[in-house]
């Protein structure tokens, strides 16, 4: 897997888990869940925008 390839899926599975602990009776987060959504859609964005090409070394 390419570097912002995982960064972007990184970025979803935070937004993912800031969706389901609002959801969730238990656990109270007292509406913190909005910035893990919202750090994980910066870390989604971020890996949007990552240059994924291999640099060549050897000038070629």
């Amino acid at each position: 897997m390419k570097g912002s390839l995982r960064t972007m899926l990184l970025g979803i599975a935070l937004m993912i888990f800031g969706v389901y602990i609002q959801g969730e009776p238990v656990i109270k987060w007292y509406g913190n869940e909005f910035v893990l959504v919202l750090f994980g859609f910066l870390i989604c964005l971020a890996g949007f925008f990552l240059d994924n090409s291999k640099k060549d070394t050897n000038g070629k």
